[in-house]
């Protein structure tokens, strides 16, 4: 929903220069999608229709936010059977570099037209069929290769106009997969470089393809880069979603084997995972472990959840469970209690991260909250630091409601630094969240 970390950076110098991780590694994501078929394509054959194209389907699919390593090591939980909707674990980081990817799509078939210069390429032959009817879109998605998937997405984008695409999220998810599956980072740089927001789409199925040159790649990247700036200012996206979804990777990549369970055992090979980040980037090991605590979450009571967040002493850590543990509604039968909580921590910066998680929840008016209460009492508190990240969850937490409100709240942050990184990120929210659903709404009624 919001970043509370990105916020914390005027209080936090964040390292600019990212370098490179020894920890082997294969990892696969599962990312939420922002756009559909959208891409700056020279060989294009349709221009103005396609931007209502993606803001057509973006509403289908859209929801919307120390070098000396210090061990991560959290209180055991109480059982190992709890269980999860998501898979798998590798006892040892070192046994990733041996697994091999599994995949849904085995097949890869490249066809091209230069096989048969009188005849329909194989992909346009299997589109077709797909849009009859007559047959699930797997034969056309295993025709996909890294020389057709450009014109197979602008045959794609056409359909749509036409009204003969399936407006399916999971045909959507399975198209951008498998162009990650056969692009891998040769079409991640590309688009990448081009500001494309496809970029975020395909990672689920390079990472599913060739996991270790997707981490090698991420452990490269610096998200301080012009180049990756460039991107996040053309989607209208912010560097903390995007580290959270190859995060999201990773995690799901050690916890492959757990059939669901996240237990002790799991716990330690996913902390040996991050103590290799939190060595050389705190920055994304916090990422890392809010993406942990999204699959730790579920099937956990409350007091359980409050003693694990506690167990963890290293800020960054801290910050990343108590952010999840609010976000996940635990505390929403009484929402005033996530602001006790969120006072009660020993860091610092865990305190503010879970300030800001805690008072989007009120903006939100989670069961029954008034806002408006809220609203005086952040109107009536001294301004410092506590109040600043106060009114960074709440007007993150009216974006979507009501982003003008958001905005003004935003703009009473007392620290310049920090009000200009909010007011930042909200205006980018709403112009990816907010504007484009109302730009539709408005096409609706003409």
């Amino acid at each position: 929903m919001f970043d509370p970390q990105e916020m914390d950076s005027y209080f936090l110098s964040v390292k600019t220069n990212w370098i490179k991780l020894a920890l082997g590694g294969v990892m696969a994501l599962s990312i939420p999608l922002i756009y559909f078929f959208s891409s700056s394509n020279d060989e294009k054959t349709f221009t103005a229709s396609q931007s209502e194209f993606v803001e057509q389907t973006e509403q289908l699919i859209a929801d919307l936010s120390a070098e000396t390593k210090v061990s991560s090591k959290s209180p055991k939980l109480p059982t190992e059977n709890n269980r999860i909707g998501h898979s798998s674990i590798v006892p040892q980081a070192e046994a990733l570099t041996s697994k091999e990817p599994q995949e849904v799509l085995t097949t890869e078939i490249n066809y091209t037209s230069e096989d048969d210069p009188g005849s329909e390429p194989q992909w346009k032959k299997e589109l077709d069929i797909f849009l009859k009817g007559d047959q699930s879109p797997k034969e056309f998605l295993n025709s996909l290769s890294l020389e057709n998937w450009k014109e197979a997405r602008d045959a794609l984008a056409l359909a749509y106009e036409d009204k003969k695409l399936p407006q399916s999220k999971n045909f959507q998810d399975r198209f951008w997969t498998r162009v990650g599956e056969v692009g891998g980072q040769a079409v991640a740089e590309e688009l990448l470089r081009e500001g494309d927001p496809a970029f975020a789409k395909i990672l689920r199925g390079w990472a599913k393809k060739t996991p270790q040159e997707m981490f090698d790649y991420y452990a490269d990247l610096n998200l301080r880069s012009p180049e990756v700036q460039n991107y996040l200012q053309k989607t209208n996206s912010r560097e903390i979603p995007l580290m959270d979804q190859f995060s999201s990777g990773m995690i799901d990549e050690v916890l492959r084997n757990s059939d669901g369970r996240i237990g002790n055992t799991q716990l330690d090979s996913a902390n040996d995972l991050i103590d290799h980040f939190l060595a050389k980037d705190k920055w994304k090991a916090e990422s890392l472990m809010r993406e942990f605590t999204e699959r730790v979450i579920k099937g956990r009571d409350k007091e359980t959840l409050k003693q694990w967040v506690s167990g963890y002493k290293e800020p960054e850590l801290q910050a990343g469970t108590a952010q999840r543990v609010i976000e996940s509604g635990i505390f929403d039968k009484n929402p005033l209690e996530a602001v006790e909580f969120a006072n009660s921590l020993d860091s610092t910066k865990a305190k503010r991260s879970a300030l800001s998680s805690a008072y989007a929840r009120l903006a939100g008016g989670v069961n029954g909250h008034d806002p408006n209460i809220t609203a005086s009492e952040l109107n009536a508190m001294e301004d410092g630091p506590e109040r600043d990240f106060a009114l960074n969850g709440f007007a993150h937490g009216l974006v979507r409601k009501d982003p003008e409100a958001a905005i003004q709240w935003a703009s009473s942050i007392s620290n310049e630094g920090f009000r200009k990184v909010v007011t930042k990120n909200i205006t980018k929210r709403i112009k990816a969240e907010v504007l484009p659903r109302l730009s539709s709404q408005e096409a609706g009624q003409d």
